[in-house]
């Protein structure tokens, strides 16, 4: 790999972290000797990739009262926090 494909992942993985993908969780010495932070998602980037892979009309057709009534709580609170920002 050159130094910019490095450096865009780098640009990337910092990225992903201020937004909340992603977390530290340790360091790890290269073979070089270098020392590599190690990566571990977070519960918003396992939502992201559930909410990329979900049918939505499958998902209200299975979807109950009190789960459909959650859902729209928890993105009524979301939306609301966000606005507010």
């Amino acid at each position: 790999m050159t130094e910019n494909v490095f450096t865009s992942v780098n640009k990337r993985t910092r990225a992903l972290e201020e937004l909340g993908y992603v977390k530290k969780i340790g360091v790890k010495k290269t073979k070089v000797g270098f020392e590599a932070f190690i990566y571990e998602l977070c519960a918003k980037a396992y939502l992201a990739i559930l909410l990329n892979s979900i049918n939505l009309e499958d998902l209200l057709v299975r979807v109950n009262e009190a789960n459909a009534s959650a859902m729209i709580g928890a993105l009524t609170y979301t939306r609301e926090s966000v606005s507010e920002a």
